[in-house]
């Protein structure tokens, strides 16, 4: 069930920010609250993994390494890109 909740959370992140490109580059209210919201979710997972799970179980093996690091690095890309944007808009007033 988390599974599941957390792959639709991650879709709706994905289509909303397809539908809604041209508001939050534009700054709108609503579309900067999802985008902090976000920005937020992406941090938060990345805190967690770091803070929360326990990386002795995670299956052994270099390619679970490389993948995990690469996930890593994708979540963060994602959190950076979303505080980018978010700060980007708020500097511009």
């Amino acid at each position: 069930m988390y599974a599941g909740t957390t792959l639709l959370t991650i879709i709706a992140f994905g289509i909303l920010t397809l539908f809604l490109h041209d508001d939050i580059l534009r700054g709108d209210r609503a579309a900067l609250a999802l985008t902090t919201f976000i920005a937020v979710f992406w941090t938060a997972r990345i805190l967690v993994d770091f803070t929360y799970f326990s990386h002795s179980e995670w299956p052994a093996g270099p390619q679970f390494v490389a993948g995990h690091f690469l996930l890593t690095a994708l979540f963060s890309a994602m959190a950076l890109t979303y505080w980018a944007v978010l700060i980007w808009r708020l500097r511009l007033g």
